[in-house]
């Protein structure tokens, strides 16, 4: 019977939608279900009609219902109840569990741009220095007196003068200051260094000079900035040498530019001056300065170490009792990552030796697990703990610099401490939520408990059940969660089901199609 003139339009958009969902149903089976669900689209539109009911509102749902043979065809080629099982289960599982931490893992890594941080702090490449294994810092870690800052500069001149050790010495101070462009005003990390400075590195400038001696004189009110601060905050103009801008308070000339792979103490640091007039009484901290030497020849590092912090303990007064450090510049780029890899290191034992007395319960005479799932189990948690403090370290170190310069357009002062807190705040949440997921876990088989249920009476314990019990999927045993420590078992306490549970824990594996008219 052919359909009514007006509705076969219709009728026809519904079967093509149908003839495409009929696809997915097996082809012993497809011609049956497709009779089915045409008969039961012809009927209803043939009804709307006839009722008078056909206009804009019955079509779209006509339509939606029709949109609902897709995943009805899809059933039928699938076993919905074990699709169902599986979305159930597998988030539950171990290797979902370390897929999910690895693919963010991942995620961060290429968010990041392969984590350029830490390629370039672990890779083996040398300073952009000339001769970069024979310049030695003098730094003093931890000392956060205040003092002139003029006095590292005019003792780094004393000691150029008296060493034997030193073909040259230049100091540097670092502070943050007030910088101003023709675009916008921010603050940022800054350095005032000695005028041979960079002669002492070896450093050139892609645009225009650096420091030379004589520039404290002739050229005061010069300064240098970083490649980084050219192209993100002045757009990387090439005529950007001779133009001024405003530091600290006071117009700047700038002189050069310097190369993209420069880095020093602090990488954030994006203008460089020389220092500050002796009418300026400009306080800062002992532990923001410092000075570099270039090592004379033949002479080893420890013979230098010694000579430098015997200056410093006669200009104790000056530095205000610092303790000085002097150790080669090649040591320091490697420096922050061992530290925080040294963290990381500390923060798995931990988790392990806090896992060991959470987990005590695991070894109990109702669990007597064979050496095989033991292994298992505590590999598991220690791939899982890894991976997560390795997530924490990549998302500390890169991604704060990242947000810092889509923000602000430079690296601001604060990402090193925030990078540090972040890393610190993050690893304890990773390895709090690693440990709390562990005893979530079965023994047997890692996967995810589930099957929460309270036990005991509320009423005679201040409204309150005496504990939960979380039961394996699989039937390996359950677990005692206990609510109060005045409960009957005051520990989380495994309890493994032996054969006779078994039959509770079968899934019926026949194929039954489901059929949605």
């Amino acid at each position: 019977m052919k359909p009514a003139r007006s509705i076969r339009g219709l009728i026809w958009q519904c079967t093509l939608l149908l003839r495409a969902a009929s696809l997915l149903v097996p082809k012993a089976r497809r011609r049956e279900w497709y009779q089915e669900w045409y008969a039961e689209i012809w009927h209803w539109a043939h009804f709307l009609h006839e009722s008078g009911r056909l206009n804009g509102a019955t079509k779209l749902e006509l339509a939606r219902h029709c949109w609902g043979a897709f995943p009805d065809a899809a059933w039928h080629r699938f076993n919905q109840d074990r699709f169902l099982r599986d979305v159930d289960e597998v988030p539950r599982s171990a290797r979902f569990c370390l897929g999910a931490i690895t693919a963010a893992l991942l995620l961060v890594f290429l968010v990041s741009g392969l984590a350029p941080t830490i390629r370039s702090s672990l890779a083996h490449r040398p300073l952009p220095y000339v001769q970069p294994e024979r310049i030695a810092q003098v730094s003093f870690p931890g000392n956060f007196n205040r003092y002139r800052e003029l006095v590292i500069f005019d003792s780094a001149a004393r000691w150029a003068e008296r060493s034997r050790t030193a073909k040259a010495v230049a100091a540097y101070s670092l502070r943050i200051v007030q910088l101003q462009t023709s675009s916008s005003v921010f603050s940022a990390m800054t350095a005032r260094v000695s005028p041979n400075f960079f002669e002492l590195l070896g450093s050139k400038a892609v645009l225009g000079r650096l420091f030379s001696p004589g520039d404290e004189h002739a050229c005061f009110h010069c300064i240098v900035i970083t490649y980084q601060f050219w192209k993100t905050q002045l757009q990387g103009d090439s005529a950007v040498v001779g133009k001024t801008i405003e530091f600290d308070g006071a117009r700047q000339l700038i002189i050069g530019v310097l190369p993209a792979n420069f880095t020093f103490v602090r990488p954030e640091a994006s203008v460089w001056a020389l220092p500050p007039p002796e009418t300026v009484p400009a306080d800062i901290l002992v532990d923001r300065t410092g000075a570099i030497l270039r090592l004379a020849d033949g002479v080893p590092l420890s013979q230098a170490a010694h000579e430098f912090q015997e200056f410093v303990r006669q200009d104790n007064l000056a530095f205000n009792y610092g303790n000085p450090e002097v150790e080669l510049m090649a040591a320091r780029p490697h420096l922050i990552v061992k530290v925080y890899l040294l963290f990381t290191a500390l923060s798995l034992l931990g988790a392990l030796a806090l896992a060991s007395t959470r987990l005590a319960a695991a070894r109990t005479g109702k669990s007597k697990l064979s050496v095989r799932i033991i292994l298992r189990w505590w590999s598991f948690l220690t791939l899982k703990t890894l991976l997560l403090l390795s997530f924490c370290f990549v998302l500390s170190l890169e991604l704060t610099g990242r947000i810092s310069i889509l923000l602000t357009g430079s690296i601001e002062p604060m990402v090193g401490p925030v990078s540090t807190w972040l890393f610190l705040v993050t690893g304890m949440i990773a390895l709090s939520w690693s440990i709390h997921d562990q005893c979530r876990r079965c023994r047997v088989c890692l996967k995810r408990l589930g099957n929460e249920a309270s036990v005991g009476a509320a009423s005679y314990l201040f409204l309150d059940w005496w504990g939960t019990e979380l039961v394996c999927s699989e039937g390996h045993g359950l677990l005692h969660v206990p609510e109060m420590k005045s409960s009957w078992l005051e520990i989380e306490q495994w309890v493994r089901l032996d054969e006779s549970w078994k039959p509770l824990f079968e899934s019926d594996k026949a194929v039954r199609p489901a059929r949605v008219l």
